[in-house]
Parts: C-alpha cells; sequence; structure tokens
C-alpha cells in the first residue's frame, strides 16, 4: 500500500514540473537564443538582394579541447545572407555591400529632448522621415541636456559639433565624415550649428542610420568682436568657436574624417592638432566649455580683417598655442595628415594612416584637382588611402573589393 501511494506521489511531482516548470524553461533559452542572434548595429544593415550564387562552403566547426586529446563537432555554419556585387574573399559572408540610399523604413530612432517640467533626454521612434530635435543657440534647455547627459568624468563632454552655412546638397565626404563621427567616436548628440539643415538622398540616408542629429539653429554671424565678417568660411570659423564656448565638445569640419576613438584628448582644456608645421589645424578642435585657450582666440579677431585669409583661423590660434601652453596641448599632425599640400597621399596613393586619429580630405581642393569619382560604388575598387579610409569606415574593411564574378564558389 506504502509503495502504491509513493509512486502516485513521484507521478504527481513528474505531473508539476512537466506542465509548469519545464515551458518555462524552453521559453526563456528560446528568448536567449533569439536576442543572442540578433545583430548589434540593425539600423546599418544593407537590404538583402537576390541572387543565385552562395559561394559559402558548408564545413563543420572543430573545436579542440585544452589537452588536444579529442575533437568533436559543434555545429555547421548558418547560410549567408545572398552574395552581393562585390566580395572581399570566396565567402559571401565577407561582402562589399551596395546599400540602397533611397531605401525608408516606416519608424526611424531620433533624438528628442524637453525641459518643461523636467529635463529628459531620449531616443523614441517617429514616423516623420525629416524629422530631427531643434533647438536655438545658447538655449538654457540645450545646455541643461549636455550637462544631465552628456557629460562623464572627463573635462570634454562627448558631444559633437558641426557648422553647415552656405550649402545644400549633402554630398559622400560629408556622409563618410558624418558616419565616422557616429560609428567611431560614438557621441552623445552631434549638433549642427545651421541656418538650414543639408539636403539630398544621402542625407536622408544618414537620418535613417543616425538617431542623434540635434539642429542647433543660428543665423550666420555678422559681426565678431565689433569686427564685419564677410564671407561664409570666416563666419564658420566663429561660429564652431562660439559652439565650443558655449557647450564644449568636439568640432569637426564636414570634410574631416574620425578614425579612432577621441576620448583620450578629451581630459585636456584644449586639444588642436598641426598643419604644415607652424599652423594650427582647425578641421578638428577639442575643448571644455568656456576653455580659456577658445576664449582667446575668440578674442584675437579684434584684429581681423576680411583680407586676412587663414590669419586667425590657422596662425594666431598656433601662436596663441605656444604662448599658453598651461591651457591647450598641441598633438602634432595626428587629427588632419596628409595636409593640403601633399593631396595626392590621399587621392593618388597608398600613404600609412592606421596611426592618425583623423583626415582632412580637404573637399574644395579634391574637387579643383582630382576628377576621379567619389562615390559608394567607386570606393570599392578604389585602390587609393582615400578608398582604403572610406572602406574602412563604411564596411570596416579596408582591403580592395573585387567584383563577385571574379571569385569561384567554393566547393
Amino acid at each position: 500500500m506504502l509503495e502504491v501511494m509513493s509512486r502516485k506521489m513521484l507521478s504527481r511531482r513528474q505531473c508539476v514540473f512537466i506542465i509548469v516548470v519545464l515551458p518555462v524553461l524552453i521559453v526563456s533559452a528560446l528568448m536567449i537564443i533569439h536576442h543572442a542572434d540578433k545583430p548589434i548595429d540593425e539600423m546599418f544593415l544593407p537590404p538583402r538582394q537576390s541572387d543565385g550564387n552562395h559561394a559559402v562552403a558548408n564545413k563543420v566547426v572543430q573545436r579542440v579541447n585544452i589537452t588536444g586529446e579529442r575533437k568533436y563537432p559543434v555545429k555547421k555554419l548558418p547560410k549567408p545572407y545572398k552574395c552581393f556585387d562585390y566580395i572581399w574573399t570566396g565567402t559571401c559572408r565577407d561582402t562589399c555591400y551596395s546599400f540602397n540610399i533611397l531605401a525608408k523604413q516606416k519608424q526611424r530612432k531620433q533624438l528628442q529632448f524637453k525641459c518643461e517640467k523636467r529635463t529628459q533626454l531620449r531616443t523614441q521612434f517617429t514616423t516623420k522621415q525629416k524629422f530631427v530635435q531643434k533647438a536655438e543657440f545658447k538655449t538654457p534647455c540645450l545646455r541643461k541636456v549636455v550637462d544631465w547627459y552628456c557629460q562623464d568624468k572627463k573635462k570634454v563632454p562627448n558631444i559633437v559639433h558641426y557648422v553647415w552655412f552656405g550649402k545644400a546638397e549633402f554630398q559622400f565626404i560629408h556622409f563618410l565624415s558624418f558616419l565616422s563621427v557616429y560609428k567611431i567616436q560614438n557621441p552623445c548628440m552631434i549638433m549642427i550649428h545651421a541656418d538650414k539643415l543639408p539636403q539630398g538622398k544621402l542625407w536622408m540616408y544618414f537620418l535613417q542610420i543616425c538617431p542623434k542629429i540635434v539642429h542647433v539653429k543660428r543665423k550666420q554671424p555678422k559681426r565678431v568682436m565689433s569686427k564685419k565678417l564677410t564671407f561664409v568660411e570666416h563666419k564658420a570659423d566663429v561660429a564652431k568657436l562660439e559652439a565650443l564656448q558655449e557647450y564644449g565638445g568636439i568640432y569637426v569640419d564636414t570634410d574631416q574624417l574620425i578614425l579612432q576613438p577621441l576620448d583620450k584628448f578629451r581630459n585636456a582644456d584644449a586639444t588642436i592638432g598641426m598643419d604644415f608645421g607652424s599652423l594650427a589645424a582647425n578641421s578638428l578642435i577639442i575643448a571644455k566649455r568656456n576653455a580659456v585657450f577658445i576664449k582667446y582666440w575668440l578674442e584675437s579677431y579684434k584684429s581681423f580683417g576680411k583680407t586676412d585669409g587663414n590669419k586667425h583661423s590657422q596662425t594666431i590660434p598656433f601662436k596663441l598655442a605656444r604662448k599658453y601652453r598651461k591651457y591647450v596641448q598641441v598633438v602634432g599632425d595626428v587629427f588632419s595628415a596628409p595636409n593640403a599640400h601633399k593631396l595626392a597621399d590621399i587621392y593618388s596613393k597608398n600613404a600609412p594612416w592606421r596611426h592618425q586619429y583623423g583626415m582632412h580630405m580637404h573637399l574644395k581642393l579634391r574637387q579643383r584637382f582630382f576628377d576621379e569619382e567619389f562615390t559608394m560604388t567607386a570606393i570599392k575598387s578604389m585602390n587609393t588611402t582615400a578608398g582604403a579610409v572610406a572602406r574602412f569606415i563604411i564596411y570596416g574593411n579596408e582591403e580592395v573589393c573585387r567584383p563577385k564574378t571574379d571569385v569561384h564558389s567554393i566547393p
């Protein structure tokens, strides 16, 4: 009689385990597997394209234990996406994608903030393709957001500033610059100080990728230190200094690329690079809010004349850096080399660049002296420094791509 009762008790426990516990364990395991398989950056995946060619060997992965006594199969590699038009190796898994810059998602992510009851900064979904968070220059709300959400233990907040005056079309070099900032520096937000935002297909595509754009609305400055500003280049030079003085952060020219994170330079009050050995490289400037060096730089415009050229943007700041060494660090040419005199090293040759933190692409000079096309497709097979850097930023692989018709399938 006791044996029968014990059997009944055991069967009930089994039923409870099967009905209650086991489903919970299975659901939990499936959720873990599902999230583990998701890509890290879903926003920058290219659209799938149909193609009948598969060039992947279905080989069993072998794993060896520490002692090397035995090998055992783990699992087969999952089938990759279809091959696209250019590849690096004989497998479709290592592909130079053809991005469809006209593709639009029904919803995209966009940074939004408000300071009505309390300061909030959130990334939310929006169906408005052109919507970008706007704020007036020097608005208290924007300063609160930077203080509350973008400050860390370093002196300089991890925010990036662009100045966009007198331009309309968002060109491929602009796209590369913005993409390098977003992917490599990964700032809290990207402020575009502009009267009007960029336009064009690549701009709309970048909005699909990056949710961190903030439009800082401001008019082009007409005067600085009681001196009249005539040319848009001089207005941009003043606007970049005013942006750093007001918010702190990292200023980047629209044709300046970021090749390594700049966090190691964010502990100094201000940081600039060198150009030609005796000039300041003003395409990339790092400074904390109200930095003394930026203050002196702005005050130097008291002697500004409209025919000064690059005097107040390169010559004078370099002299100030030598005079006020305790307020600024100068890091050589690692921000912008090769310089404008060595433009062929960028667009005609293969120059070493992996030690660089940035590279100035000199868009206007390139348009003047080089006719070679520089686009999303052209950079795939461009055997130059510019091609290698562009592939590194977009694909994470600097090697030259090859047409897939030149690569045979692996048996």
